[in-house]
């Protein structure tokens, strides 16, 4: 075996191993209840569709009550992933890194498993103050790992 060829080798073993690592030992998603909005007032809403190979679903809602601003998923699924995230963009459906970099990145459960989007079933994460309802139209499901879209969501008004 020559040089290049074992190189080429190891370099494989390492890459399938950290794959199956995280298989094997990665959290299982947090699964929620059907929490529901009290008093809110849906102003855009999208259907989730998956990208890059990678499956996501469910609906995603621009909700505003007395509060503010916050995103309702409805029966949201999607492929699970190493630091996978919520972006909210001016962009209708985001899937390239320039349109997630114009985003606001959302911190989901208020940034607990390091703000990472690993919740399914239906949730609602509340959004920072100061964003203005006009510059929202797309949600964008993102591996910062692997700079690759998990899954998308153009903001249309209801």
């Amino acid at each position: 075996m020559n040089r290049r060829t074992f190189i080429g080798a190891v370099g494989t073993i390492a890459l399938g191993g950290g794959y199956l690592g995280y298989e094997l030992f990665a959290p299982e998603p947090a699964t929620r209840g059907n929490e529901e909005p009290s008093g809110g007032t849906v102003l855009k809403s999208g259907p989730f569709a998956g990208r890059a190979d990678h499956e996501c679903s469910g609906t995603v809602e621009l909700v505003e009550d007395a509060d503010g601003l916050f995103l309702q998923f409805r029966e949201y699924q999607q492929t699970q992933g190493p630091d996978v995230f919520c972006y909210l963009t001016p962009a209708e459906d985001p899937d390239t890194s320039e349109e997630i970099d114009a985003g606001t990145k959302i911190l989901i459960d208020d940034g607990a498993d390091g703000g990472e989007i690993t919740t399914v079933g239906t949730f609602s994460q509340r959004l920072p103050n100061g964003l203005k309802i006009a510059d929202l139209s797309g949600v964008g499901i993102w591996c910062e790992n692997f700079s690759v879209p998990f899954g998308a969501a153009t903001l249309s008004r209801v």
